[in-house]
């Protein structure tokens, strides 16, 4: 491991979210390639993908203090001041402000990369959140997992170097074989938490519409994911009940072991009604599992280059239930072969080696 000049990257917190574990695998990358990395993060109470880091990153921790996050700030500039990083990334927006303010009051010349990991239409639309994320502007890089976002951002940001890096799949995935028996049971798959944006209202609806429409048995559809109560969650457990539909949409709660759900899937179904750029769909194609994708962000992008599944309307119910009752008369050969194209892509696109030179050309250049 080099050294001198390390490279500092900050997240919140080391939970168990997609961009915190994309950022530990960035830092085991650049260890590997002899960096010597350092991690800064702020909610050291969340400790989910620690265990995954590599020890040689080194790892700073300051504790919030209050909402405003001073201590976060002072911290962060003890730190520039101390170890004379030459450049930086941060994930997530909150803490990009804290970098960015701090480099402010930094007199040396450090190289700053924000990656941009929230759909636009969850940002929050206040006067401060609009202050702080034109903060951006004094990072040199900006880059995000979405083919889509990265467009729109290269208008907001005319001035800055903005690029599209996807993010990375873990090897688990892609050590996966492709299992065309998943063709027997048909058992469709979705992975998300139960928040209200992620759609499974559209879900309940279209198995109420194929159950009124076709003859053939309802599919089933396992929600993998942490079960978040809330009144349109409730609503829709009352709706599966009176058309007796609850062994049909099954909440299933969280899965340790992803791979093997997805391996065991017929289909992934992403009815997210917002999202930047879904772990969920890259984690289903790593493992040759089709996809039916929601009409948003980059998804049919992704459709129309992998050949590895379907596009629907978020706003119409009725075509998930088409789409269901065409994907559940679909011969073997033809399953078969959206497996090996949705391998195909995801190889292609998310094996960590290709997405790790990008970030590492960022940082080290």
């Amino acid at each position: 491991m080099k050294k001198n000049t390390p490279i500092l990257l900050v997240i919140d917190h080391f939970g168990s979210g997609g961009a915190q574990r994309q950022i530990v695998n960035i830092a085991n990358g650049l260890a590997d390639s002899g960096e010597n990395v350092h991690i800064f993060i702020y909610y050291p109470e969340f400790t989910h993908h620690r265990a995954n880091l590599d020890n040689r990153v080194v790892v700073h921790e300051a504790v919030k203090s209050n909402k405003f996050g001073f201590s976060v700030v002072f911290k962060l500039i003890s730190l520039l001041y101390k170890y004379n990083y030459k450049s930086a990334l941060v994930f997530l927006n909150t803490p990009a402000f804290y970098l960015e303010l701090a480099s402010l009051f930094y007199l040396k010349k450090i190289t700053l990369t924000y990656s941009e990991r929230t759909s636009f239409e969850l940002m929050p639309t206040s006067f401060l959140s609009k202050v702080r994320y034109k903060f951006h502007g004094v990072c040199k890089n900006i880059t995000s997992n979405s083919i889509v976002q990265s467009e729109k951002l290269k208008l907001v940001h005319a001035k800055k170097n903005v690029v599209y890096i996807p993010n990375a799949m873990p090897e688990p995935f892609f050590d996966i074989e492709i299992n065309p028996q998943a063709i027997e049971e048909r058992i469709f798959t979705v992975i998300a938490h139960t928040t209200p944006f992620k759609n499974f209202r559209y879900i309940a609806e279209a198995l109420i519409l194929y159950k009124t429409n076709y003859s053939s048995p309802v599919p089933k559809i396992y929600w993998y994911g942490r079960i978040i109560k809330s009144d349109e969650f409730d609503l829709v457990a009352k709706l599966l009940q009176q058309h007796d539909l609850t062994e049909n949409l099954v909440f299933r709660g969280p899965s340790e072991d992803i791979p093997h759900v997805l391996e065991n899937s017929f289909m992934l179904i992403h009815p997210s009604k917002f999202e930047s750029s879904s772990n969920s769909v890259a984690e289903a194609l790593a493992t040759g599992t089709p996809t039916i994708l929601g009409n948003i962000s980059d998804h049919e992008i992704i459709l129309k280059d992998s050949s590895a599944g379907f596009l629907v309307d978020l706003e119409k119910p009725i075509e998930l239930s088409r789409c269901l009752e065409t994907t559940t008369k679909i011969d073997l050969i033809a399953y078969q072969q959206l497996c090996e194209n949705a391998k195909y892509y995801a190889t292609e696109s998310f094996k960590s080696e290709s997405v790790l030179k990008e970030y590492i050309k960022l940082l080290t250049n």
